[in-house]
């Protein structure tokens, strides 16, 4: 399909005329009518509705609208894509992460990496949903908290507290850990049961033999937070404290409860190498950021994953 006769079709679509697309795509009237009838010959049906009042959609237009946009902006992608490989540079990739590590990890790590980091754009995607964006093709590598699809390739980056969260003044603050017994006492701000870190703080507490009433259940981690602050409790989140709220590690029989992240990528993907020495570089950039205070074992960080979404 001539990519061409696409970006005349948009042209005329954004305009609303001929006689307006015609000067914005440079060619003459006649001639832009000519090109869009070749290209809905080309297609099969009839992509505008001519009339006294002017051209509208119709509605198999309407569908081939996205398409042809779609086209168009993967088109562009694979230009750029290709000057980077002609130079033997790599720049302006897309990296898919949830919310929370996007704002907690990625975003700093970017900061850090200066204006010669590789990363340059990114793509907020639903835990569950952050491998599927990959495989789609619509980012170049993910940082996911579920056990990465066997197809492709991936490495532990290391891990994330579930915290729980207080103000400095409450008596847990000063605890390098609490312990989950001791901490299901507690009137506790948690997330809705559909979340993550709620499964896996429910998990946690199956398996010590616990159970709990929570105080108060939200989907909003900024709530959460809001409503720790306030002093109505103490929330259990994933997300880096705000508020002047501090966090403390979780502790169960095992170890701390940890969220373990994994770098996910093609092995196939033209900066495939580039790609890992990123990520091995987000690992250790990572590590800094929570610096683990006890041990974890392989076979206890894939348990608690599978809960994650």
């Amino acid at each position: 399909m001539d990519l061409r006769l696409l970006h005349y079709f948009l042209a005329v679509c954004s305009t609303g005329t001929l006689h307006a697309a015609s000067a914005v795509v440079h060619v003459a009237q006649p001639s832009l009518s000519r090109q869009i009838r070749r290209l809905e010959q080309d297609l099969g049906f009839t992509l505008f509705d001519r009339s006294a009042r002017g051209l509208s959609l119709t509605a198999a237009g309407r569908m081939f609208l996205p398409v042809a946009e779609d086209l168009l902006t993967r088109a562009t992608q694979a230009q750029s894509t290709a000057r980077s490989i002609a130079r033997g540079t790599v720049s302006d990739l897309v990296v898919v992460a949830a919310p929370t590590t996007m704002a907690d990890i990625i975003s700093p790590f970017i900061v850090r990496a200066g204006a010669s980091g590789i990363i340059g754009n990114a793509i907020e995607a639903m835990p569950e949903n952050v491998y599927s964006v990959i495989e789609r093709g619509d980012a170049d590598f993910a940082v996911g908290t579920r056990i990465p699809p066997a197809e492709l390739s991936s490495m532990v980056l290391g891990h994330a507290y579930l915290w729980a969260q207080m103000p400095a003044s409450h008596p847990l603050a000063s605890r390098p850990s609490v312990p989950i017994a001791e901490l299901l006492q507690e009137s506790l701000i948690v997330m809705s049961p559909a979340h993550g870190v709620r499964q896996m703080l429910d998990s946690a507490a199956a398996r010590a033999g616990l159970a709990f009433t929570a105080s108060v259940e939200t989907s909003s981690p900024v709530l959460a937070q809001a409503l720790a602050a306030a002093g109505r409790g103490v929330c259990v989140l994933s997300d880096d404290p705000q508020h002047d709220l501090v966090a403390v590690p979780i502790s169960a029989p095992g170890g701390e409860l940890i969220i373990t992240l994994f770098g996910v990528w093609d092995e196939l993907h033209y900066a495939s190498a580039h790609i890992a020495t990123c990520l091995k570089e987000l690992s250790s950039f990572n590590s800094e950021l929570y610096p683990q205070t006890t041990k974890f074992s392989a076979k206890e960080a894939i348990r608690e994953d599978v809960t994650m979404p």
